[in-house]
Order: structure tokens, then sequence, then C-alpha cells
């Protein structure tokens, strides 16, 4: 099907090997990547940039392990809800209605459109965007899901003021709720700084049907206000904000360790013991003990390892790792050599700083022998470039340009000293707080 039949080859110059049309290419690709077995080609070696795929991990075989242990602490998470089954929001057959975590993807400087605000259909930048909240949650009707899965109010309003953020304060960024829950520290404060300042609206009101308009991809919401009035408004992106759920494989997993549930399976808890499981031993916290945020996350998390250090007393300190650190290098009577790594963060410091210029203009500092710009200095890979730099090139100081040194200075810290050198010996410029996030209505000041 992919050649030019023989009869019309004669005469022309026209291609013989055609190729694929994109969706015949997705169809053949689909069908090759699920046939079942590995033919051995190692492509997948020779593709993966970042060695996960190795001819080691490649021959790997699955392997049963018995571990010794004392106590167990469970975090298996949640999935988001699926909207696929709600027909009447059309989810699965409009390019333009989408989940919050897509685009969540569609703001991120990694994401498909390195962090440019764009709808799915036709690439145009959206002038008004909807965001219709609890789907999937505190509805017993369509979902069985009665609970308040805690994120959605929150993390709607950040994705509305970062999207205007991106698009510029001229976007029509539109919430549309049962209840605004805004009940964390600040939480309330946010909310109205996105209403009042940056001009988010808000509409207490439940849609219950996404109209796709037929001359365009635009989206048509029909809603009563609190007055009572009947509203039709016409928006280029609707966002649903779905909220948690534990999946079947979580509860096949408390089923075999004989945890209980509650009636929404999250783990069974008691209110002065919430991170204790229905099993003694046996820890929870994260979104498997009840819908929640990341702070309140980390913060069971380490409620959950305290208690289960308790119970493991007896054998504190028997099996501690000692991380080894290189012998620190003197460069007291060294000259000068020093490293500048700019990070450019996305939209958080490169939508407002010129990153490449900055790089440029740290080249021509004195004593500066090296500099370089990176998406996210702060991430694992980066770290590992910047211990890598500092041996190849013989770096005994370094300056990073990034963000908040309350945050992030003790990661770099670290990377100097598993390098050899004083962790003081570096300097963090808060280019994110102190530059663009000040001058990010006028980026040319």
């Amino acid at each position: 099907q992919c050649g030019l039949p023989v009869t019309d080859r004669a005469g022309n110059f026209r291609e013989v090997e055609l190729g694929y049309e994109e969706s015949e290419g997705q169809e053949e690709a689909g069908r090759c990547l699920n046939c079942g077995y590995c033919c051995e080609c190692f492509q997948c070696v020779a593709a993966c940039k970042a060695e996960a795929v190795t001819l080691d991990t490649h021959a790997e075989k699955p392997e049963t392990l018995e571990l010794q242990t004392g106590s167990i602490i469970l975090s298996p998470g949640f999935q988001p809800f699926d909207p696929s089954r709600f027909e009447t929001y059309h989810y699965t057959n409009h390019p333009n209605v989408i989940t919050s975590m897509e685009f969540e993807r569609i703001l991120s400087a990694s994401g498909p459109t390195m962090g440019h605000l764009v709808r799915n259909s036709d690439h145009a930048e959206p002038k008004k965007i909807a965001w219709m909240q609890c789907v999937g949650s505190r509805d017993i009707n369509r979902c069985d899901h009665g609970y308040c899965s805690s994120v959605c109010c929150m993390y709607a309003i950040k994705e509305a003021v970062i999207a205007k953020e991106h698009a510029g304060e001229s976007l029509d960024c539109t919430i549309f709720y049962m209840d605004m829950r805004t009940h964390g520290k600040d939480f309330e404060i946010y909310y109205n700084n996105a209403k009042d300042k940056h001009g988010v609206r808000f509409i207490r009101s439940r849609i219950h049907t996404i109209d796709p308009k037929l001359d365009d991809d635009s989206l048509i919401l029909k809603y009563a206000t609190e007055e009572g009035v009947f509203v039709e408004e016409e928006f280029d992106m609707v966002v649903l904000s779905v909220g948690m759920e534990i999946t079947p494989q979580v509860v096949q997993l408390a089923d075999d360790l004989g945890i209980a549930l509650n009636e929404d399976n999250f783990c069974h808890t008691e209110p002065f013991k919430p991170v204790n499981s229905s099993l003694e031993g046996v820890f929870v916290c994260g979104a498997f003990q009840g819908p929640k945020d990341i702070p309140q996350s980390v913060m069971e998390a380490s409620a959950a390892a305290c208690a289960s250090s308790v119970i493991l007393s007896e054998s504190r300190g028997t099996e501690i790792k000692t991380k080894v650190i290189p012998d620190e290098i003197d460069v007291a009577d060294a000259e000068p050599r020093i490293g500048v790594f700019v990070c450019n963060c996305g939209i958080n410091i490169g939508g407002v700083v010129d990153v490449p210029a900055v790089t440029e203009y740290a080249a021509t500092l004195p004593n500066v022998v090296f500099t370089d710009q990176n998406l996210f200095t702060c991430s694992q890979d980066t770290q590992e470039k910047i211990k890598k730099v500092i041996q190849e090139e013989n770096i005994n100081r370094v300056v990073v340009a990034a963000c908040s040194p309350t945050t992030h200075e003790a990661l770099f810290q670290d990377s100097l000293s598993e390098s050899g050198l004083n962790k003081y010996l570096f300097e963090m410029a808060n280019i994110r707080n102190q530059n663009s996030w000040v001058h990010r209505d006028d980026p040319e000041a």
C-alpha cells in the first residue's frame, strides 16, 4: 500500500516509495509496539539517550525478592479520574476539551509545545479558557465519588494564573465551581489575588454539557448564574479539573495484605492515628490515606517514617551506610577559576530574562572560565553535569543564576562537596524572585 503501482511508474519522475500518511504511520507504529514479542534488534538501546536501556538491562528477567523488614510504609499514590465516561463533556472526541494534567503539560517548558499556550485543534493561541471543577469528585450520580479531591480548586486557580502569565492578562480565564475550598495556608489569599489582581472569573455553577460549535473548534457552555440568569458563552478551550481515585491494583494490594479500606477505597485510618493502617506495622501516607496535596503528603511521609522508626528502635543504626565524600581540595593559593551556570527554568525565568545574553555576558567577567545555560539547573542530570565540568575544567568556584537559595542552595553545595570543593565556594544569584518576577510586566526594564 506504500508503493506506487507499476502501471503508474513509466514516463514520470514520481516517487516509487510513497511512505505512510500520518494516520497510517501511527497505526503501523501501534501495531509494531503491541506485537507482543521482542525481535532483539536492540534499537531501543541505541535510541535511549539517557542509557536507561542497555544490553544488560535488556537481558534482565523478572525475579522475586524476599526482604526482611520491620515495618512497611505504603504510598502507592492515586490515578487522575478519567472523564471519558462523561459523554456530555466530549473529552474523547474534541481536541480542545482536555484534563488539568494535560493542561499542565502544555504550560510546562518541557511539554509538547515548550510552554507556549495553544489549543490542540489548530495550535491557535486561545482567548478564552474555562475550567470545570469537581469532575470525578463530589458526584455520586455518575461516578460514585462522593468525596472532595481536595486539590482541584487550588490547582485550577494556579493554572489560570500561570496561563495569564504565559498568554498575557488579556486572556479570559473562567472557573466554574460548586464551592471554592481554599483551606490551606494562605490559599484564600491566593484565591483573592487571582480574582482581584489577575482578573480570573469565578462562576458558581455546575456545567452539565459542553456543546461543540459546528462551524469552528470553539466550545459552548450553558449555565445559570446565582441570580438565576441563563447564560450561553463561547470558549476556545475547556479544562476538566479531574479528581483523584484509587486504582484497582492498589485495591487488590490492600486486599492481599489484609488492610481495611473505607467506602471510597482509601486506606482506613483512625482520627488520632492518621498514618496507621488496620494492620500492625504497616503505615500509610499520601493520597492512599486520602486526597491531599504535596505539602500535606510530605508531612504525612515524615509522620509515617517516624511512626515506623518507633517499632524499629532496637535495630536503629545497625545498617547505616556512610556517604563517602572526597577529601577537600586546597584552593587557597590557586587562581580563581569560576564556572557560571544560568537557569532557564521555562517561563519562570526564560520568559522574561534573556538567558543566552546573561550567559554570554558572564563569560566576559574576570576569572570566569566556563559558562552554560540549562533548562532546569536544579535537576539531577544537571547536578551530574556540574560535577563533571568541575573536574574537566578544574573549576574551583561556582556561581548559579537561578531561583531562590532558600530551596536550592544546599543542593548545589552538596554537588561541590562531592567534587572535592569547599561547599562555601558557591554563590547563588536569585534571578527569578529578584529579577524575572519583578519585571514580568516590563521585560525590557
